[in-house]
């Protein structure tokens, strides 16, 4: 079976506040080239897909039905992240075992930090972006939000923000069960292996899907063979997905 992950989307309402940079009817027919060509028989959503921090789910269902509608195909699978865990129509992970009894685990990976793992971290993002969303009708917060969007951009800034050690830690605790890991979160795409007793060990991070950009993993799960994508743009997906070409797997770095 070949499966498609990606995260880190952060849909939203399409206002100034939103990340997420593609169009919807573009974002599908990038999607659909993708499972064509890499004869994808799964997807899975990887957490954050929905930015429930800044909008409600009401809200983004009426700007974004086509998406919404999108993902009900039965081929999507929808995990949970910090900015869409109220999301009640997602799972919190996913075990995958293909018929040699090697796992694969799929979590957002979100639980490693205060601030984002914690119901309590995650009241205080909500919070602040509340109050962000009512001042930002005056022309002076208006232009503060952007030149601080500029400087420190939430989105851009994530790979040098998070701590890469503690998400490879937490990996490496979840390797101990399973052969391998992917997770989101830190919109950073990495692949790494390892061994633990003798036994090849994976874990893999989607990156992210926003800002206009295309990221994310494609696994044979028979074979435990896995490619990361990462593309600019949709031109550049297209300019690779519209040749011939069959799955291959990753260049992978090594883990200590």
């Amino acid at each position: 079976m070949n499966i498609l992950v990606i995260a880190d989307l952060h849909i939203g309402n399409n206002d100034f506040f939103e990340t997420f940079g593609w169009n919807a009817d573009e974002f599908i027919e990038s999607m659909e080239l993708v499972i064509k060509k890499a004869k994808i028989d799964k997807v899975v959503l990887n957490g954050d897909i929905f930015e429930l921090y800044k909008y409600t789910y009401k809200e983004i269902c009426q700007t974004q039905h086509k998406l919404i509608t999108y993902f009900k195909n039965p081929k999507f699978v929808m995990l949970q992240g910090n900015h869409d865990a109220i999301n009640g129509k997602a799972r919190e992970n996913l075990t995958i075992t293909n018929e040699d009894g090697k796992t694969i685990f799929i979590e957002h990976g979100h639980s490693v930090d205060f601030m984002n793992g914690s119901r309590i971290g995650r009241k205080i993002q909500t919070f602040l972006h509340t109050i962000l969303r009512h001042i930002i009708k005056f022309k002076w917060a208006h232009k503060t939000y952007f030149k601080i969007l500029e400087f420190d951009d939430a989105i851009n800034r994530v790979p040098r923000k998070y701590n890469s050690y503690k998400y490879l830690k937490h990996a490496l605790k979840l390797l101990k069960v399973y052969d391998m890991v992917i997770m989101g979160h830190t919109h950073k795409l990495e692949a790494y292996k390892t061994y633990y007793l003798q036994n090849k060990k994976q874990y893999i991070n989607c990156g992210s899907c926003s800002m206009g950009r295309f990221q994310g993993v494609i696994v044979n799960t028979n074979k435990m063979i896995v490619e990361t994508l990462k593309f600019k743009n949709k031109a550049a997906l297209f300019k690779e997905f519209k040749k011939q070409r069959n799955v291959v797997p990753a260049k992978m770095a090594v883990s200590a």
